[in-house]
């Protein structure tokens, strides 16, 4: 795991700088490529699906020996709030196995995270979630050293399951992601993984969907509120 905590220092905020300087996406772009180590080739036995004008992914290692994959992840906000519901855009990346289970790593380390805020609006709060009904889930305690930031506090929870080392959530919230800025988790040298674990027992393919999304700070969502009201009132306006 030494050469993948070197490689942390290839991810800096220059790259970010051009993450918030470059325009907003215009439209979608789905791509699926396949999970493989950029050096050997050697495959994961993973494919990943996402929109590729807010997400990248940079694949840092394979070890079929470890049975681990490890990425660094990319993903860019750019969409204001839904102004109906004040709620952020959702990113999704979907991971879908398509080699044989020997063939397949059963975990996905997430290395660090670089996310930008162009939303136009602060966050407060982010989430995390991996939905797949109990075959892919958050591995709590080898998860518990990867740096959220010293602002947020956070939670790992279990809404689909019930065990108390896994998790399918993680929460960050009462921190601060401005607009314009970045949010880099489990970028410092110090930080463990984020490590999502499967389950190949399951008929193969397994498949599951990363799912992330801030939320706006109370202020914004005040703001939204009174905004909807007054449609409200102007709508329930008796007409003359």
């Amino acid at each position: 795991m030494t050469s993948y905590r070197k490689a942390r220092a290839t991810f800096l905020w220059g790259a970010l700088a051009m993450l918030l300087l470059s325009p907003a996406a215009v439209r979608a772009s789905i791509v699926t490529i396949d999970l493989a180590d950029p050096e050997s080739g050697l495959q994961s036995g993973w494919r990943a699906t996402f929109n590729d004008d807010v997400v990248g992914i940079n694949v840092l290692g394979v070890s079929l020996g470890a049975g681990e994959l490890v990425i660094q992840v990319d993903k860019k906000f750019t969409l204001p709030p839904n102004p109906e519901t004040g709620q952020f855009q959702t990113i999704i990346v979907d991971f879908t196995q398509w080699l044989p289970d020997a063939a397949t790593v059963g975990t996905v380390r997430i290395e660090s995270e670089r996310i930008v805020n162009n939303t136009g609006a602060d966050w407060t709060d982010y989430h995390w979630e991996v939905m797949d009904h109990g075959n892919a889930w958050f591995d709590i305690d080898a998860s518990q050293g990867f740096g959220l930031g010293p602002s947020f506090h956070s939670l790992f929870w279990w809404p689909r399951i019930v065990d108390p080392t896994r998790a399918d959530a993680l929460d960050v919230f009462n921190g601060l992601v401005p607009d314009g800025t970045g949010y880099l988790p489990g970028t410092t040298v110090i930080d463990t993984d984020l490590v999502i674990r499967t389950n190949l027992d399951e008929e193969a393919p397994l498949s599951f969907t990363f799912k992330q999304y801030p939320t706006p700070e109370p202020a914004t969502v005040a703001l939204m509120g009174m905004g909807l009201m007054a449609i409200f009132v102007r709508r329930a306006k008796p007409r003359r």
